[in-house]
């Protein structure tokens, strides 16, 4: 144990992270001035030619001078391992190193991960582009590879190395959530307020309406214009940041009525009415587009991310800050608990947690059970069984690729049974023994609570729209 923690904080990962881009570098700067290092001239030509007529204006400046932009960058990428491992590194505030480090690391790792895995596929051949030696991409990509998880590592040993001492749960930051929510949901607001201003101006970018979105003809804002729908926009949030900022002080009777029906009117609306069924589609395609890149094949997953799917995501992230504060607000405003919402000198022996466990189970089961017609289906049809469909059909759906897409949906569902079963397990309480460095460690419960939250908001409203389109 001595022996991996020692491993773990070693400087050896900063400082083989700091040379990792240095061919990179220098092939890219020796092209720049014009050598045909693992090119030919006539490659050099067209490479300069391209950066003369599509660069931007200051990486044009800089390819004219010698100085490649992505050079540049990689000797920032160094500098940054350096930061990691150099005694002027610890002059920094930590998070200004292990963020754009583990960021970095896990980008440039999933990216060379791709290129390997469309070069062994065939899906980009080297053939097609004689002028360049078919050693280029192991020294690009293979020292972006490296530098990925070098500096990955190098971030988690600059972590435990000026790791302060620890700090009690009360003071953790996710732990203050009754805190900081109330003040996130009033910078929500008044940003989303902003926008309606922008909107009613005519800006463009409306995110609402059929003649904004085509895809919006299951919303319930689907004859939304901006010229009407901005300025209502701009009074809810005026209106929005009045009320949460009324949230710091304590209220009874008929106001605490009010100003509650209001916060939670508004986060059941920005959570259930704005959505619908095209966030469940990003949200289930995002690992099945991933793990098809990963094996050379390829997925219009980022276009069906439009601004108004888009939109959709940031309503649902204010309609949970809005939740979380209305459920603050009540529970101080009748003196409970900010966290558990019990009521102090009230006791909560056995019998209710024991009755919470077991309508826990019954529900979590229902929950397992419930999309394992979908789960079987569409593992049927990747096999060619026309299980609820007909033959022909199946047929179009094989040679289309949507039975490869459905199965791959079926397997993120199987995963999604999985975790929900870890609700109700010992192992979704404390990490089991052979996760990496959390092994025996207790779950946070966020680390449930809010993914189970979104992914149950979704499929809810999903399923609305399925019903009511009946």
């Amino acid at each position: 144990m001595i022996k991996q923690r020692a491993s773990l904080s070693s400087k050896k990962w900063g400082y083989a992270a700091s040379v990792a881009l240095v061919p990179y570098a220098i092939l890219k700067l020796l092209w720049a001035n014009g050598f045909a290092v693992l090119a030919t001239r006539q490659g050099i030509e067209e490479m300069h030619a391209s950066m003369q007529a599509n660069a931007d204006p200051i990486s044009k400046w800089l390819y004219m001078n010698g100085i490649d932009a992505t050079a540049l960058l990689a000797l920032i990428a160094s500098l940054l391992a350096l930061a990691l491992v150099q005694q002027w590194g610890n002059k920094l505030p930590r998070r200004i190193l292990l963020a754009p480090a583990s960021l970095g690391g896990l980008f440039f790792v999933s990216i060379s991960l791709v290129t390997f895995c469309k070069l062994m596929t065939g899906n980009i051949n080297m053939a097609d582009n004689p002028h360049f030696d078919p050693w280029v991409p192991t020294i690009v990509y293979g020292g972006f590879f490296v530098w990925g998880v070098t500096v990955s590592m190098a971030a988690r040993s600059f972590g435990i190395r000026t790791r302060g001492p620890a700090l009690p749960h009360s003071t953790r930051w996710w732990r203050r959530w009754p805190e900081w929510t109330r003040i996130a949901a009033i910078a929500w607001t008044a940003t989303y307020g902003a926008l309606g201003v922008y909107w009613s101006l005519g800006g463009p970018g409306f995110p609402l309406g059929l003649s904004n979105d085509p895809g919006a003809a299951a919303s319930a804002f689907r004859h939304a214009a901006a010229e009407t729908a901005g300025p209502v926009i701009v009074a809810l949030c005026v209106l929005g940041v009045i009320v949460l900022y009324w949230f710091k002080f304590k209220a009874s009777g008929a106001v605490r009525t009010i100003l509650l029906s209001f916060a939670w009117s508004i986060s059941f609306v920005l959570c259930f009415f704005v959505m619908d069924a095209r966030a469940l589609i990003v949200v289930a395609y995002a690992p099945v587009a991933l793990i098809g890149s990963l094996l050379g094949g390829s997925f219009p997953f980022f276009e069906s991310i439009t601004l108004p799917v888009a939109n959709q995501f940031v309503c649902l992230a204010g309609g949970m800050l809005w939740a979380t504060a209305a459920l603050t607000f009540g529970r101080r405003s009748r003196e409970a608990c900010e966290h558990c919402g019990r009521v102090r000198g009230t006791a909560h022996g056995p019998a209710s947690s024991t009755s919470a466990s077991r309508w826990g189970r019954r529900a979590a089961h229902v929950a397992i059970i419930a999309p394992a017609y979908y789960e079987i289906t569409r593992i049927a049809w990747l096999f060619g069984i026309p299980l609820g469909i007909s033959n022909e059909m199946l047929r179009d759906l094989q040679e289309s690729g949507a039975a490869v897409a459905g199965a791959g949906l079926a397997l993120v569902s199987i995963g999604g049974t999985v975790l929900t079963h870890g609700l109700i397990k010992p192992w979704g309480e404390t990490f089991p023994r052979w996760f990496p460095m959390l092994a025996g460690k207790r779950v946070p419960p966020a680390l449930a609570l809010v993914p189970a939250g979104i992914v149950s908001i979704l499929i809810t409203v999903t399923g609305m729209q399925v019903v009511f389109d009946i």
